[in-house]
């Protein structure tokens, strides 16, 4: 029986996952909306005290949609680099941080391979010369492999803020804005729909809000902003940031069902806006869930919760809207 509040990987397992990534930006005099999705194999291998064994490959990067040429370019390049950690043996702790690189010296042995293969794209765009340098100054040193890894999507939407604390909970984190370019502390809460430990409990929903302190203080504010200052009015009352995460999981194994994260940076409505929806969803749900879905008409489709009671499509929207609250900023 469980005795703590937590939600951890208690068995090893085996299983496939896919993840959607949804992103829109919209810089004033230039809009960008790509989907991207990904495809895992994740295996718990060892749970140990001190650790968990894991291997991660990664089975598929491709773009499904993009508005424009430049980010089928970026792409390129970036599975030609991320080709570097398709396979990964890790060490990493409760919470989903890498420990320890396991088959470093595989990683390695890529990167000569991988640097031939950039070397056709810097007549095109000589800023991958610079890249390459710093890669090469990156795979001299393991702990910045380690941080490399760490900033896989995979880790941050699979553990998000949920593992090993107990539940609910609230902490504070050091972080940036969406756009990336001011330094934010985060205030960060997470709640089960079920009180923990439980006996009986096959699943668990685990609701996690964060957001950074309102009004931003000056500094950060002109940091985030400064490059669209002359572009744009923008009104420091009326900035929105946040992110939303959902996580359904298996609660006697720690498995994760499914997770969706949404983050949003909306400055200038329909004008300056950074807004991400991560989506990864195991094989093992979404088989279940075909084969639960009676109706593919929204109108008549039929919802189940974690705890099998079924709802319409207005009284599922009601049911999400009241577990979530607004989401908004004030």
């Amino acid at each position: 029986m469980i005795k703590d509040k937590k939600i951890l990987i208690r068995k090893p397992f085996r299983e496939q996952y896919t993840l959607i990534i949804d992103s829109k930006v919209n810089a004033i005099e230039s809009s960008i909306f790509s989907t991207i999705e990904l495809r895992y194999d994740f295996q718990v291998l060892k749970i140990e005290k001190e650790f968990i064994e894991i291997r991660l490959l990664v089975l598929d990067n491709k773009i499904i949609e993009a508005n424009n040429p430049m980010v089928k370019e970026i792409a390129q390049v970036s599975q030609v680099f991320g080709r570097m950690y398709n396979e990964l043996h890790l060490k990493i702790s409760e919470n989903g941080t890498v420990l320890e690189v396991l088959n470093n010296d595989f990683i390695l042995s890529k990167w000569n391979e991988t640097k031939k293969e950039m070397e056709k794209y810097i007549a095109i765009n000589p800023d991958l010369q610079q890249a390459i340098s710093l890669n090469d100054t990156l795979f001299n040193t393991p702990e910045q492999v380690k941080k490399a890894i760490q900033a896989n999507e995979f880790f941050s939407v699979y553990f998000g803020h949920i593992y090993n604390v107990d539940l609910p909970n609230r902490k504070k984190v050091f972080g940036t804005n969406i756009f990336n370019t001011a330094n934010l502390e985060w205030d960060v809460e997470s709640e089960s729909n079920a009180k923990l430990p439980s006996e009986n409990l096959e699943t668990v929903t685990i609701l996690t809000n964060a957001k950074p302190e309102f009004p931003l203080s000056l500094g950060s504010f002109n940091a985030a902003y400064h490059q669209f200052k002359d572009k744009i009015n923008i009104d420091p009352a009326k900035v929105k940031i946040f992110q939303q995460e959902e996580h359904i999981i298996d609660y006697k194994t720690g498995k994760l069902k499914k997770a969706s994260v949404e983050k949003v940076e909306d400055v200038v409505s329909e004008k300056l806006y950074h807004k991400f929806i991560f989506t990864m969803t195991s094989d093992s749900e979404k088989k279940k869930t075909n084969h639960e879905r009676i109706d593919s008409t929204p109108e008549n489709e039929i919802y189940k919760d974690e705890n099998g009671k079924e709802y319409t499509h207005e009284e599922w929207i009601e049911h999400k809207q009241k577990f979530w609250g607004t989401g908004s900023i004030e």
